[in-house]
């Protein structure tokens, strides 16, 4: 765990603070290594960053940085930004079942070690 990620969680409240536990839990399950870099909170494999959280005024964004690739897991993936990322932006009302969150770690951490590290390539 993380301090600096505890404070950031900490701030977030009603659902989004539930539903970012959950995710912090479930990414730890995976393990990934939880760090806090710009301005948020950041899990990552051996072989580079795999998902961000975010939370927004109306949404949660949960970002992966080779998304795109993994599309066919949750259609729901919105491409932009750089690294191949894509991202979920999840309201209240968004169901994201555990088998579907564990599916898109697992292929960020197999994509990375496919291709190494997201930010050098």
């Amino acid at each position: 765990m993380n301090a600096k990620v505890d404070e950031y969680l900490a701030r977030l409240t009603g659902w989004q603070a539930s539903l970012a536990a959950d995710l912090r839990k479930q990414c730890l399950a995976a393990g990934l290594a939880e760090d806090f870099k710009w301005g948020q909170p950041i899990y990552a494999s051996a072989e580079g960053p795999v998902c961000l959280l975010k939370g927004h005024k109306a949404h949660l964004s949960l970002g992966f940085w080779r998304g795109q690739q993994m599309r066919e897991l949750d259609p729901r993936l919105e491409p932009g930004g750089s690294f191949q990322m894509a991202t979920l932006k999840l309201t209240a009302d968004d169901r994201l079942d555990a088998k579907t969150v564990k599916a898109l770690l697992s292929r960020g951490v197999a994509l990375n070690r496919e291709h190494g590290d997201p930010l050098k390539g």
